[in-house]
């Protein structure tokens, strides 16, 4: 037996129940009970035995959950918890995230068995892959690797050689670390298309990709891109000169510095000549960021010049909003209607190019926030003004930046609803969609008063949670969450013991300090 092999269920001592639920109930129960085990009585041998058993059990639950997924899935249950999609269930309902919920959607649409169009039960789409996980003796993390290498097996290779490539991989991960099973992978491509012969367009197109990662610490984001043949070379030609030596660099004083593509000062004019030579004598830039400067060059280029459009659209405007506090106090961070995070200190550079919108709460511009019936469709000046307030879709299971949201009325337009700023919230097609007056359906109500007026809130109908519990988002504040801890720092200052002095200083401790600094937090 494999040292990951899965004891068998015939042996004396076991006897489980039929119901799939009682067996999630029993395996409950199971975990609480090892973590509460006395391991100091067991032996060396009986440790390294216990964990072997974890880690296939763990292993073999990896084909579990993808069934589990995909029933799920096919019969729509999501929706009774109110949420539009599988995967956004995964990401919320069990606060997976978007990356782990997509992870594990890829690997059940691998490993577990889907259901085709007629009805009938279909086997796995790597069958050898999938009976390695059900014997848990592969890891999600190989199950990883086997799909990465079965995407880059070319087309034209005949299907009774793809499903071998899949078995010899399966049976590799059973010895291999993922790192291992990579390598292994690779060189057994080599083998498959040494030259590169095979590989054609529909390859390259099926793998291409571009994407954007998210913030770290300190707001920078990592770019990832898998880029055809052609888009590398007009990308490369476009670096060649808006990233050559002294090109956009933004440490050049703006008097002094050259922008755009170097092609247009390749004059025979001395003067010019002579700026470009100063310019690269200046440029300490290493050649990725020269990169990171054209790049953001030509982003500058096509929003400056009507690249996004004309009209008044918030998907072709460059949209922020801030705390009037931050922008005082110069520190802080501001966000865009895409969801990304801007530090004030630069926002404020970017801003000075921009046509900017400026909203003011309780006491509006003169700009109309207050249509009623006259019109149904948010204007540009509403859509900033629900930016402002929502920064986001307001359904409290969603992540969705407000580029991506619609303006949904409160109640429904067909139902009376008005075009007023305080009737109308942010939300995606999916969920506007999802309003309603039916079961699984939800009410979406605007907060008048308590500590969330100004929100807006979100009910199921027929729920068996809590009835008449209004749900308001709060991931697209988290600032406001930071802020809520600061205060509580602060209100617990000086709470010691009873017989401690009161403190006589009510300057901000060391901690608080850096919690208002990281946060973007200023007491004015």
């Amino acid at each position: 037996m494999n040292d990951l092999d899965l004891p068998s269920l015939d042996s004396p001592g076991f006897d489980l129940p039929e119901s799939p639920v009682e067996l999630v109930a029993l395996l409950g129960a199971t975990v609480q009970r090892l973590g509460s085990a006395v391991w100091a009585a067991e032996t060396e041998d009986d440790l390294l035995v216990a964990a072997r058993g974890l880690e296939s059990a763990r292993r073999a639950q990896l084909g579990v959950d993808a069934q589990l997924f995909t029933e799920i899935s096919d019969r729509s249950a999501y929706a009774r918890d109110g949420f539009t999609h599988p995967i956004l269930w995964l990401a919320k309902g069990l606060r997976l995230g978007r990356s782990e919920a997509k992870r594990r959607a890829r690997r059940a649409e691998k490993i577990a068995r889907l259901t085709g169009m007629t009805g009938e039960t279909m086997a796995p789409k790597f069958p050898a892959t999938a009976a390695a996980v059900a014997a848990g003796t592969i890891s999600g993390a190989h199950v990883d690797e086997i799909a990465d290498v079965m995407r880059r097996v070319p087309c034209v290779v005949p299907e009774d050689v793809v499903a071998r490539v899949e078995e010899d991989l399966a049976a590799m991960a059973t010895t291999l670390t993922p790192q291992e099973l990579r390598k292994a992978g690779i060189a057994l491509l080599n083998y498959l298309d040494p030259d590169g012969a095979l590989s054609e367009e529909r390859d390259r197109s099926r793998n291409r990709s571009l994407s954007i990662g998210a913030q770290d610490i300190r707001l920078m984001s990592k770019l990832t891109a898998n880029l055809t043949p052609t888009v590398r070379a007009k990308f490369e030609l476009i670096l060649a000169n808006w990233a050559a030596p002294g090109m956009n660099n933004p440490d050049d004083d703006p008097s002094l510095r050259l922008t755009g593509s170097a092609a247009d000062l390749d004059t025979a004019d001395e003067v010019v000549a002579e700026r470009v030579a100063q310019a690269r004598r200046r440029d300490h830039r290493s050649p990725e960021q020269r990169n990171h400067d054209a790049l953001e060059a030509m982003c500058d280029f096509i929003t400056s010049r009507g690249g996004l459009g004309m009209g008044k659209k918030i998907p072709g405007q460059f949209i922020v909003t801030a705390s009037i506090a931050d922008l005082k106090a110069g520190c802080g961070t501001a966000l865009t209607s895409t969801g990304t995070l801007i530090p004030v200190g630069e926002l404020v550079e970017v801003a000075a190019r921009l046509d900017p919108s400026l909203v003011v709460f309780r006491d509006h511009t003169r700009e109309v926030l207050y249509y009623g019936r006259a019109r149904r469709s948010a204007t540009f000046a509403q859509r900033c003004a629900l930016f402002a307030r929502d920064r986001g879709d307001s359904h409290p299971d969603s992540d969705t930046p407000f580029i991506y949201t619609q303006a949904h009325h409160l109640p429904d337009w067909a139902k009376g609803g008005q075009t007023d700023i305080d009737k109308l919230t942010a939300t995606s097609g999916r969920n506007n969609r999802a309003v309603g007056d039916q079961p699984r359906q939800w009410e979406t109500v605007y907060r008048t008063s308590g500590p969330h007026t100004g929100c807006v809130g979100w009910r199921l109908r027929d729920h068996p949670g809590p009835p008449g519990v209004l749900r308001v988002n709060g991931a697209h504040h988290p600032d406001d969450l930071a802020r809520d801890t600061i205060r509580r720092i602060r209100g617990s200052r000086g709470k010691g013991s009873a017989h401690a002095d009161p403190p006589t200083d009510t300057a901000a401790s060391p901690i608080e300090t850096r919690y208002c600094s990281r946060l973007g937090y200023t007491e004015l």
